[in-house]
């Protein structure tokens, strides 16, 4: 009765039950962590989850190859609302070091302790059960442009990362282990009162495609093919080191790989930036049926004020209108980076 039970609670709240085949009950799986790819951090999902050209430690969720931004270290939080009870964590940090990169993301996908009814206590029981889904991704990249072609204006790095699913509900859990690669390159064109620059990623999610067990039974992850493209253009003052305005148009497409119940999806934002300290946001993508739309806006202090130190705050919202949720959701988000 507990496992009938765990497995119904699993299940209906990850929204996850897939019939595998008529062959039995004995080879039906459930496809795992169907939230996953919803939300990295409070600028990339801001701008529609489409900027996979993002530098940031959260992206290493979606990109295993993000570009370098010169050497140092850097860690962020970010959160979301989901649907009732339901929250998002993301904790990440990096360090680099010259054309390397070391990557480290958790994210968390868990509710309030919900309490337990039945039909002979529907005031409750007394007890209460929780769920708490986590991915937690590891990875290292390398610039081989800068290693192979000494050339300042262009950027390629390739990674890879180690992905481990794992899942807690009441007293059952499960775990899975996968590997991601990616690759990313960056050309920038600069010229008398600004600059323009392109950014194209391949991120390949879930190499092995490997299995979720819970409970003894095997269920699918999440497998994608993302590619994506960004292009940047600034306007500066002459004499000045900092931008005036710049903007950035972002899209990527993931695709789905094997067979899940799920689309592919497209994504597209776009990123107004005044004096490098104020960021506008506005995205949309179609993860879910009837489609995500989100806003977003960032605080950026840099070295004018701080010196060495960067510090970027992230507020948002993610508008939801399917079976699952419908509404609007907070979203928000901090990052702390010192660069040497």
């Amino acid at each position: 009765m507990r496992f009938i039970f765990c497995l119904a609670v699993l299940v209906i709240v990850q929204v996850s039950a897939l019939p595998a085949a008529a062959a039995g009950f004995a080879n039906v799986g459930t496809y795992s962590f169907p939230w996953e790819g919803l939300f990295t951090s409070g600028r990339l999902s801001a701008l529609g989850g489409s900027d996979l050209a993002d530098r940031n430690p959260a992206t290493l969720l979606v990109n295993p190859a993000p570009l370098a931004r010169g050497s140092g270290v850097g860690l962020s939080y970010d959160h979301a609302e989901y649907f009732s009870e339901f929250e998002i964590h993301t904790y990440a940090g990096l360090a680099e070091w010259n054309d390397w990169r070391l990557n480290v993301a958790v994210q968390e996908f868990v509710n309030d302790s919900v309490l337990v009814r039945t039909a002979y206590n529907p005031e409750g029981t007394g007890e209460t059960f929780s769920i708490r889904d986590r991915m937690t991704v590891v990875g290292l990249s390398f610039d081989l442009a800068r290693a192979l072609f000494e050339v300042p204006s262009f950027q390629w790095s390739i990674g890879a990362a180690w992905r481990r699913y794992s899942v807690t509900a009441m007293e059952e859990e499960g775990t899975g282990n996968t590997l991601d690669l990616g690759s990313t390159f960056g050309w920038r064109t600069e010229y008398e009162g600004g600059w323009t620059g392109l950014t194209g990623a391949v991120s390949w999610q879930n190499v092995t495609d490997g299995t979720f067990s819970h409970d003894g039974h095997p269920s699918s992850m999440p497998r994608l093919l993302r590619t994506g493209l960004t292009v940047e253009t600034a306007f500066g003052r002459t004499g000045h080191s900092n931008d005036t305005f710049k903007l950035l148009l972002a899209y990527n497409k993931a695709f789905q790989i094997g067979e899940t119940y799920r689309a592919d999806s497209n994504h597209v934002g776009l990123e107004a930036l005044l004096f490098d300290a104020l960021a506008l946001r506005y995205g949309h993508s179609t993860r879910f049926s009837g489609g995500i739309s989100s806003w977003g806006a960032g605080i950026i202090l840099d070295g004018r004020l701080l010196g060495p130190f960067t510090v970027e705050v992230d507020f948002g919202e993610m508008s939801y209108d399917n079976q699952a949720t419908s509404g609007e959701k907070t979203i928000w988000g901090a990052r702390a980076r010192y660069s040497f």
